[in-house]
């Protein structure tokens, strides 16, 4: 398994995590996604356990870092997603995508505009 710390950057604007079950403390990129986020990812599921994706905002070097969170994806989440930093992502920025079951796949079509930002974990 990646080490997830090692392919964020000061430049990284996003992450995205296909997920079976984000409640997995024991999952790596679980521990991993809560220290980027200062401890979002534990608070989080413990006010909304059950939901299709969550969105959380954290920060990476004085920059917003927006996680994505998709359990059961679904297009237009997916893009309401990227929408959020879509306008931030320059030609030097990066959205680190977390593929656990294959989910990039099915959501291409939803990610072409910002394709050349993706570096992909699986």
């Amino acid at each position: 398994m990646n080490d997830l710390k090692s392919f964020v950057t000061p430049l990284t604007r996003g992450i995205i995590w296909f997920t079976k079950d984000e409640t997995n403390t024991s999952n790596p990129h679980y521990g991993q996604i809560d220290y980027l986020l200062d401890g979002l990812l534990t608070a989080n599921l413990k006010v909304s356990e059950e939901v299709s994706s969550r969105v959380i905002v954290g920060q990476n070097f004085d920059k917003p870092l927006y996680v994505m969170i998709v359990r059961d994806p679904k297009p237009a989440e997916l893009e309401s997603f990227i929408s959020l930093f879509k306008k931030e992502l320059g030609p030097e920025n990066d959205v680190v995508v977390i593929d656990e079951w294959e989910g990039l796949g099915k959501l291409k079509n939803e990610l072409k505009d910002i394709s050349n930002n993706l570096k992909t974990i699986h």
